[in-house]
């Protein structure tokens, strides 16, 4: 009978432990319904009443460490994640919960110590491979991510998540054909997974695929119409299909719907920026930084529009930023030293190369300015021997605006060692800049032949005629790009009575209103009146003011824009005694030179990316000029390039006489003033710091062979021009 009473005891003692665990269940599903509810402090009483009388389960520490997560009380919820795997180790969820604590308060290796033991104790616990691949993404280690996230497949290959994860890894690692796989794999799982559409509509982006792209955001904005990161993606497909003002529109949704969301306001600041509008860019890649201050590519691309803005100090201190946020940012490094070669600072890019050390993390964008340096310097061979370690696979990888340059770069480094053909074909890749494919060459055409029209308007003739001088004339410096206008610029302005405004574009203000405001084409300048005429008048007036030099308030302001040869009958409308000095130049220099620029792209560079449409360009506004000449009353001097090099002194004290202004020996030192300008807008800026030389003289001859196309639009301008 003693074994029958122990046994009733046994069974007595399993009841009152089987009443309690069914009070603790019900305790812990009121808890967890209250938690539903938003009710966190009634579920925090329930898990502290059962602490209190030592009723213990990992799922109260956990819960309860959750709870003082949301009330931001960290230090108790710590305690509680370390109590449960104290209590009991082989809860995974304590380790998740506690690492992923301990990574948002900064003790990252703490974490991921805490993972790996996670995972020692259950190597098949995904979580806190999922967990480790997160704390690497935030590293920016992406193969270290990378490697986890594969591990997390190999245990489960159907984890969705983890599908889509290491697809967003392997598309930081540049590598999106293979993350195309893996987002294409999560969707025949779940074809309705908007994250997993969101991020393949991107890689197929990237892949060239634009309107594949465009299908999968679009499906993704069906099932989620007010995702943020869709409508945002979706306006990077509109950027590249040319649509910008659709783009601009879901940018501007994007950050509507999420405004913290720092990259569509990068993206807004990115479009705004190639559209000219760049005070606001400045504020919309401002506001990215502001959300997002490791964001290192709003960095560079704040700096980008502050070289714009002539902001120089502080685009180099946000490239600076950039480097700092991300040692190694090749596209910062770029940047920096496009900007310090750029502006003429070549011993500071020599002292920053050098601190580098050869890193081999950027080792080509090194050897692509090393040999930049020595081409500056005037060392080819060298230049040439930089140049050619330069990696093909690096080359083909990077931005679009580093590899068009490096062609360029190259280009000049092999004429000057007289590889003339592989220096053309360099030259003929750095016309290759996709920008291109959103601008037409025949705009251009159209915009001269529209100007040429008022010729032949008797209305516009006597108008012209008609008009009285104006006092308060400036002079305009055109003629043709690569034709002199640089360096004739840059020895004007280092007299002390005159400025010069580097091509900003002030007349085409004026034909914007012109258009926009009057409702006139440009072969309709007739139909101005005189209100109209004075009022536009008045308008370039004070722009012309307000962007001249106002500490130097020099007695002469001189508008430089070459191509504003073509815009003479607006000019001369405006101001009909104003005075014009024509710049010319060998048509077959001033066309191989055009060819050989790495301009920036729009409608009237677009027709200088082959030398047979560079001459027949030159040709059309050449026939303009003549014409021009003829029909308009018009104050020209013209200045030759070749006699500017032969006998300086004589060529620029006619020009300043024809300025009815007096020799002054500053001139000479223009060269000091190229030095102290802040920043030079075309390609010459690293020629007008040399002194005169005379190798660029015949230099087409060189290239002769390329020419035979370009005979019939250039012959009768050398004899008009005497050559």
């Amino acid at each position: 009978m003693k074994g029958f009473g122990n046994k009733e005891k046994i069974t007595e003692k399993s009841t009152r432990k089987a009443s309690k665990n069914i009070e603790k269940d019900k305790l812990l599903s009121n808890a967890y319904i209250l938690i539903s509810n938003g009710k966190f402090r009634e579920a925090e009483e329930i898990y502290n009443f059962l602490i209190k009388n030592k009723i213990y389960d990992p799922r109260i520490f956990n819960n309860l460490g959750n709870i003082y997560l949301q009330l931001k009380q960290f230090n108790k919820a710590i305690l509680l994640f370390e109590e449960s795997i104290k209590k009991f180790p082989n809860s995974m969820e304590s380790y998740s919960n506690l690492a992923n604590l301990l990574y948002k308060k900064g003790k990252k290796d703490i974490a991921k110590k805490i993972l790996n033991n996670a995972i020692e104790l259950n190597p098949k616990y995904l979580r806190a491979y999922s967990n480790l691949a997160g704390i690497y993404v935030g590293e920016r280690n992406f193969k270290k991510a990378e490697l986890y996230l594969r591990k997390s497949l190999e245990i489960n290959p159907k984890d969705i998540n983890s599908l889509v994860n290491l697809a967003c890894v392997l598309r930081d690692l540049d590598n999106p054909k293979q993350a195309e796989i893996f987002l294409k794999n999560a969707l025949e799982i779940n074809p309705e997974y908007d994250f997993a559409l969101i991020n393949l509509g991107a890689v197929l982006n990237e892949l060239g695929q634009i309107d594949e792209g465009e299908h999968y955001l679009k499906k993704a904005l069906k099932i989620n119409p007010n995702s943020p990161i869709a409508i945002n993606n979706l306006g990077n497909i509109l950027t590249k299909k040319n649509k910008i003002k659709e783009a601009e529109l879901c940018y501007r949704k994007a950050i509507q719907i999420k405004p913290d969301f720092s990259l569509a306001y990068n993206n807004l600041g990115s479009l705004l920026s190639k559209k000219g509008i760049l005070f606001e860019a400045e504020k919309f890649t401002k506001e990215a930084i502001n959300y997002n201050p490791k964001f290192e590519l709003a960095y560079v691309n704040l700096g980008s529009i502050k070289i714009d803005l002539d902001k120089l100090s502080e685009a180099e201190e946000l490239f600076l930023n950039a480097i700092e946020i991300k040692k190694n940012y090749n596209y910062a490094y770029t940047n920096l030293f496009r900007l310090y070669e750029k502006t003429n600072n070549i011993n500071k890019l020599k002292r920053t190369i050098d601190s580098l050390n050869n890193n081999s993390h950027i080792i080509n964008e090194i050897l692509m300015y090393k040999a930049r340096i020595a081409f500056r310097e005037k060392d080819y061979i060298s230049a040439k021997k930089s140049i050619d370690k330069v990696s093909y696979e690096w080359i083909s990888k990077t931005d679009h605006h580093t590899n068009i340059l490096f062609w360029s770069f190259k280009a000049f480094i092999e004429e000057k060692n007289k590889n003339y053909d592989q220096a053309f074909e360099c030259f003929e890749k750095s016309q290759l800049n996709l920008k291109y494919n959103d601008y037409d060459p025949k705009i251009f055409q159209d915009y001269i032949k529209t100007y040429r029209k008022n010729l032949d308007n008797e209305e516009y003739i006597n108008k012209n005629k008609s008009i009285n001088s104006f006092q308060s004339s400036p002079i305009f410096l055109i003629g043709f790009p690569r034709s002199g206008t640089t360096l004739l610029d840059t020895i004007l302005r280092s007299h002390p009575e005159i400025d010069v405004l580097e091509e900003k574009p002030l007349i085409n203000s004026v034909e914007q209103i012109i258009k926009t405001k009057y409702n006139y084409s440009l072969d309709e300048l007739d139909k101005l009146n005189e209100k109209e005429i004075e009022f536009l008048r008045k308008h370039y007036l004070q722009i012309l003011k307000n962007n001249s030099d106002k500490d130097k308030n020099a007695k002469i302001l001189i508008d430089k824009f070459p191509f504003q040869t073509v815009s003479l009958p607006l000019i001369n409308l405006l101001f009909p005694n104003s005075k014009i000095i024509f710049t010319h130049r060998n048509p077959y220099d001033t066309v191989l030179s055009c060819f050989q620029q790495s301009f920036e792209p729009n409608n009237a560079m677009s027709n200088f990316r082959s030398i047979e449409s560079a001459s027949e360009i030159y040709n059309l506004t050449m026939n303009m000029w003549s014409d021009y000449k003829t029909k308009l009353n018009i104050k020209f001097l013209t200045s030759k390039y070749e006699d500017l090099i032969e006998n300086f002194d004589n060529q620029i004290l006619k020009i300043l006489n024809f300025l009815d202004v007096s020799w002054n020996e500053s001139i000479k030192n223009y060269r000091d003033t190229a030095y102290k300008r802040v920043k030079i807008n075309t390609p010459s800026s690293s020629q007008v710091v040399q002194p005169l030389y005379k190798t660029s003289i015949e230099k087409w001859r060189n290239y002769e062979k390329y020419f035979k196309n370009s005979h019939k639009y250039l012959d009768k301008w050398i004899k008009y021009f005497d050559y």
